[in-house]
C-alpha cells in the first residue's frame, strides 16, 4: 500500500469515525471517552458543554489539516531532493521563505528548554509558503497538478480555513465539506 493510500485510509477512517460518534451523541447516547486517552486530556467537567462539543467538532479538521500539510511538505521535500540532491532547499526555496525559516528558527534556538518543531527546514515553512515553493519550482511539479492556479486556489480556501481551526475557531459544516473536497481532490492528483 501507497504512502498515500494510507494517509487517506487514515484520514478518511478518522472523518468516518467521527461522523459516527456524531451520530450517536445526536440520538442522546453519550460517548465516553477515557480521559487518559491521547484524543483529549480534559473530560465534560472542566469545560462547558458547548466549548467540549466544539473542540470535539474541530478536533477531526485539524486532523485532515497536519496530514494534509505534511504530506505537502513531504511531497516538495521528496521531488526537489530526487532532482536537485542534497542543495534542494538552497537552490528551489525563495529567498524570502528561506529568510522567515531562519528567523522562526533562530527565535527556536534561543528556547532551547522547548522542543523543535522539526528537524528540517521545511518544518518552519508556512502553510502557504507550501505552495509557492511548488509554483516556483513548477518544472518539477507540472506533471502532478493540472495548473499553478489549481495550486493556488486549494492553498488559498484550505489557509482561510486552516487558521480558523489552528487559532481555536470554529468552521461551519459548509466549511468543512469544502476541506474534505480540497483533501480529496489533493490525493486522487498526486496519488
Amino acid at each position: 500500500m501507497s504512502a498515500n493510500s494510507e494517509l487517506r485510509e487514515f484520514v478518511f477512517g478518522a472523518l468516518l469515525t467521527q461522523d459516527s460518534l456524531h451520530a450517536l451523541e445526536s440520538e442522546g447516547i453519550t460517548v465516553n471517552v477515557d480521559a487518559s486517552a491521547p484524543i483529549t486530556r480534559v473530560t465534560e467537567t472542566d469545560f462547558s458543554p458547548r466549548l467540549i462539543h466544539d473542540a470535539t467538532n474541530m478536533a477531526s479538521i485539524y486532523v485532515v489539516f497536519f496530514c494534509l500539510e505534511n504530506a505537502v511538505r513531504e511531497l516538495i521535500t521528496d521531488r526537489l531532493a530526487e532532482r536537485h540532491k542534497l542543495n534542494w532547499w538552497e537552490q528551489c526555496v525563495p529567498a524570502k521563505i528561506k529568510t522567515a525559516v531562519q528567523s522562526l528558527k533562530d527565535k527556536e534556538d534561543q528556547n532551547r528548554y522547548h522542543t523543535q518543531r522539526s528537524s528540517a527546514l521545511i518544518g518552519y515553512t508556512m502553510f502557504g509558503n507550501l505552495a509557492q515553493i511548488i509554483i516556483t519550482n513548477w518544472d518539477d511539479f507540472s506533471d502532478l497538478f493540472p495548473s499553478q492556479a489549481w495550486i493556488t486556489s486549494r492553498f488559498t480556501d484550505l489557509e482561510m480555513s486552516r487558521n480558523i481551526i489552528m487559532h481555536t475557531g470554529v468552521l461551519p459544516p459548509g466549511e468543512i465539506e469544502r476541506i474534505e473536497s480540497i483533501s480529496r481532490d489533493w490525493l486522487r492528483q498526486v496519488g
